[in-house]
């Protein structure tokens, strides 16, 4: 005999699921707006620290280097009139020059080269400073 799943089962599957690839999908995106920050923690391993520290530099060269093409997209998006576009580029603009995200970045690096005894990659000068 077949059992019938009854229909509150199936509607609690169905959010649990609807859940789950809606964060998914949000994550990516958070991901992709926000250069992730490594935590350095008792149980961070060194043998990536050279790795993560480049990764960080390479992140504060996209920023710096990404800024003035935001700038300029957010004011042609004002002058045309698309002010949802020019709002949501603000707001990416003031994350990405935000003091905090700095002070993240710096701080991990900070901790990293303390830890592990690596100093940073020879390719920039380890932070960028605001403009």
């Amino acid at each position: 005999m077949i059992k019938l799943i009854p229909t509150a089962k199936k509607l609690a599957i169905g959010v649990v699921t609807v859940g789950a690839l809606s964060l998914g999908t949000a994550g990516i995106a958070g991901a992709a707006a926000t250069p992730a920050v490594p935590k350095v923690g008792k149980h961070f391993n060194c043998a990536r620290a050279t790795k993560v520290l480049t990764r960080i530099q390479k992140a504060e060269t996209k920023i710096t280097a990404g800024l003035p093409r935001l700038k300029a997209a957010e004011e042609k998006a004002t002058m045309n009139g698309k002010t949802v576009r020019a709002t949501r580029l603000k707001n990416r603009i003031s994350r990405l020059e935000s003091p905090q995200l700095q002070t993240r970045l710096n701080k991990a690096s900070a901790a990293i080269e303390a830890k592990c005894h690596v100093p940073a990659p020879a390719t920039a000068s380890g932070s960028t400073t605001q403009t």
